[in-house]
């Protein structure tokens, strides 16, 4: 049966009052002004707004009854991309999860066709014969073919020659003029200042005559210093292109450069332009609601200020795009400081050949798939495929960034939220040659389900390093090193994850990997069985090292302007001695020790630690305190060397403690909050396994009790009671039952005089708690100073 034609193609077939832009090498103007404008050879009009063809347009009502039901089933391309159409993916249409989603994009265009080059989106590998294909781009930037344009009616088309200026208020003035469904041309090589956001009506597009490429050749609109909103806005606006114009603007608190999507921009296109020095946090914004918003062949950054541009950092991404059912292809993003490219769920978004580059601005983010918003983590139909990120000598956070706690912290007492749906295959992470960059993550996951990525790859040249000291310290949020792939455990307490990622992937916890920056380490953070030293070697971070020497000794020095300090050493170079089979090892169960070749221990540093706790990190850092060994799950402290050392808005909960011991690990001090609300000491009196949490009510046996806050006044538990470092230089013990202050080490006079809280061991008193300020001073002590009295009322503590 053949097809209905609609009314569109009736109008085509019959030539009835619409003018159609099948190959508009030349729009169709009664005067089109060479390409070196002047005032001597531009057309004079009186009132010179516009120079263009006009055509009746009787029938223009048959096309703005309903703006949400453009005509669909007719396509049509522009000469210059005909020869590469033939090879190209028609957009591909994508199944999405929201039905109601599915029901618009039919309403709005219709079916689509198939694609030619189809994205395998199965969760199992091919098992065919077939090589898998290179990661990596397969389209050049700026050589993605063009996406077929719909075919709509053009009622006018102009050229704008002679303007009263070179303002917005000129281009506005034409494009309301012209009205929907028509062409506004600017000349090449023309400069336009943009003073308030241009706005397009349904079915406009503004493109730079003859379609140039070239950076001299395309019309500019720059952004006039008092300029907040967009440059240019489609939002809303169904239909409307945007091609081969450049967008330039200076960095000033506003909105994104380019705006288009929402509830009514479908079919839009953005296509050839250069936009860079966004005003705001973008360049070019897609918002939710937009659905077949293609986005194609842009060169896009520089965009915003990393820390060593610009003070603090102004940071902005290259494309943020939340549509539904689009294409974002053959765009090359450079030095954009945020995220390159961040998707914001997209459900059935295609994002492909793009090439993102760091060359002179350190970028946060590559390729970002991390938010929820705005559709609850649904990435269902999203395929992130064949993109290439390469670094040119700037520094890069995280290569494809997935999961929402790659970059944000969990909300304290609430379940992990997911993202899910994705396909994130065959991109490529790679360095320019003899480039002195490096890279934090290459691909880094974290709560996600049902996602898939496979087949991505990593160049052999890739460097990774960073400081991670930025990045959450407690031992509950510390995360895995740097690497090429970093992914969060399955969920294996809810129930089977559907998820498929490559076998490269190292296992580990994943909290704020945003917060890496470039330098040398000054903080490195160790799993059970991920840290092994063998005899002579050592991990170096920023002034600090920690080694195990070639005489047999674990030690721990720094290296300042006066050379290098021994901050401790662990005493085992006689039970040791010059065995060279020995290693420093922290295995699997948590044990901590030099061991030899046959598994012997040799020399133990945590003796009296039950083993199997879950959760142990082994941290090194160039700060105070330098080596200690924790437990991720409580914050609680089980091992310190050299003493432990914390800052303002440290916090710890009912349970948890710090544990020292004397150099031979005979006798071992815990500090903690116990149940009855009491911040205390105590003193192990024979050999004893310190526990998970601290002990409480303490057998006189095992346990006394050196030093305790305050006195209670009954038996009765108080739960959930912590003691918490404020921000004023206040220590200070508050009630799980009531909230209200408990007990206080009063040390606010000043306001921030006091900075840190140490704990130490004193040679005659035991384990001591100390309250420093700035200077060094000793302004509280545990071991000199008596239980403080119990505040009043809370005004006390403010």
């Amino acid at each position: 049966m053949p097809p209905i034609l609609s009314v569109c193609t009736i109008l085509f077939l019959s030539g009835v009052g619409a003018a159609f832009p099948s190959a508009p090498s030349r729009p169709p103007t009664k005067q089109v002004a060479p390409s070196g404008l002047s005032p001597h050879n531009r057309p004079s009009t009186a009132d010179a707004v516009i120079s263009s063809e006009e055509r009746p347009l009787d029938d223009h009502k048959l096309f703005t009854d309903s703006l949400s039901s453009p005509p669909r089933a007719l396509h049509s391309s522009y000469e210059h991309d005909q020869a590469k159409i033939g090879d190209a993916p028609p957009f591909p249409s994508r199944q999405n999860s929201s039905r109601s989603m599915a029901k618009r994009a039919r309403r709005r265009w219709g079916p689509m066709s198939s694609p030619q080059l189809a994205i395998n989106n199965d969760r199992t590998l091919d098992s065919s014969s077939h090589r898998l294909p290179p990661a990596g781009t397969i389209y050049q930037p700026g050589t993605y073919p063009t996406p077929d344009l719909l075919l709509v009616p053009i009622s006018k088309s102009a050229l704008l020659l002679d303007p009263p200026s070179h303002t917005s208020d000129a281009i506005q003035q034409a494009l309301d003029s012209l009205g929907p469904y028509s062409i506004l041309y600017l000349p090449p090589r023309t400069r336009w200042v943009v003073r308030t956001t241009i706005h397009l009506q349904p079915y406009q597009e503004l493109a730079t005559m003859d379609y140039p490429d070239d950076e001299e050749e395309i019309a500019w609109l720059e952004a006039d210093e008092d300029c907040t909103g967009n440059l240019l806005s489609g939002a809303n606006t169904p239909g409307v292109r945007i091609r081969n114009v450049g967008f330039d603007g200076p960095s000033k608190e506003s909105q994104a450069m380019v705006q288009l999507g929402n509830s009514r921009g479908f079919n839009q296109v953005i296509d050839r332009c250069i936009v860079r020095h966004p005003r705001g946090w973008s360049s070019v914004q897609v918002y939710d609601g937009g659905e077949n918003v293609r986005v194609t062949n842009n060169r896009v950054g520089p965009a915003g200020y990393d820390e060593t541009t610009m003070g603090r950092g102004y940071w902005a991404d290259g494309i943020s795009y939340a549509g539904l059912n689009g294409l974002v292809a053959g765009n090359i993003v450079t030095d954009a400081t945020d995220g390159g490219i961040v998707i914001f769920g997209a459900p059935g978004t295609l994002v492909t050949s793009n090439t993102v580059i760091t060359r002179t601005r350190m970028a946060s983010g590559a390729i970002n798939l991390v938010d929820r918003a705005p559709y609850q983590g649904n990435y269902a139909g999203t395929s992130v495929v064949h993109n290439t990120i390469r670094m040119e000598g700037a520094y890069l956070g995280i290569g494809v960034a997935q999961g929402p706690a790659v970059w944000w912290l969990p909300k304290p007492n609430k379940s992990p939220t997911y993202n899910y749906g994705a396909v994130v295959k065959f991109n490529l992470l790679t360095a320019a040659p003899s480039t002195t960059s490096a890279v934090g993550y290459g691909f880094a996951v974290s709560d996600v389900d049902d996602w898939t990525c496979i087949n991505n790859e990593v160049s052999a040249n890739v460097v990774f390093e960073g400081d991670m000291s930025g990045m959450p310290r407690e031992p509950r949020l510390v995360s895995l090193p740097p690497g090429p792939f970093v992914r969060t455990p399955s969920r294996d307490n809810s129930g089977p994850t559907r998820s498929l990622l490559q076998d490269e992937f190292v296992q580990g916890p994943i909290h704020r990997l945003l917060a890496i920056r470039p330098g040398e380490p000054t903080y490195r953070a160790f799993l059970p069985g991920r840290l092994t030293l063998a005899f002579g070697e050592a991990v170096l971070l920023k002034r600090v090292k920690l080694s195990f020497e070639s005489d047999g000794e674990l030690r721990l020095s720094s290296d300042g302007d006066a050379g290098e300090a021994i901050l401790w050493e662990a005493g085992c170079k006689d039970r040791v001695g010059m065995r060279e089979d020995s290693k420093l090892v922290f295995d699997s169960s948590g044990s901590l020790g030099i061991v030899s070749s046959g598994g012997e221990m040799l020399c133990p540093l945590v003796p009296y630690l039950q083993l199997g706790i879950q959760d142990l990190v082994l941290e090194l850092s160039s700060e105070r305190p330098h080596l200690f060994l924790a437990s991720s799950a409580t914050g609680s402290v089980y091992w310190s060397p050299t003493g432990y050392e914390v800052g303002h808005q440290w916090k710890a909960e009912e349970g948890s403690f710090i544990c020292l011991t004397t150099p031979d690990s005979r006798t071992v001090f815990l500090s903690g909050v116990n149940a009855l609300g009491q911040y205390v000491i105590l003193r192990s009196v024979g050999d004893v396994v310190v526990p998970a949490a601290l002990p409480w009510p303490v057998r006189a046996e095992d346990w006394q009790v050196e030093w305790k806050s305050h006195e209670v006044d009954s038996d009765e538990p108080d739960h959930g009671s912590y003691i918490f470092f404020q921000d004023d230089g206040n220590l200070v013990l508050y009630s799980g039952t009531t909230g209200l202050p408990l007990w206080t080490t009063a040390t606010d006079e000043g306001h921030s005089l006091v900075t840190s809280t140490r704990w130490s061991l004193d040679p005659l008193r035991g384990l001591a708690i100390t309250c420093i300020a700035r200077d060094g001073a000793v302004v509280w002590n545990s071991a000199s100073a008596p239980d403080a009295e119990k505040p009043s009322s809370p005004t006390e503590l403010n």
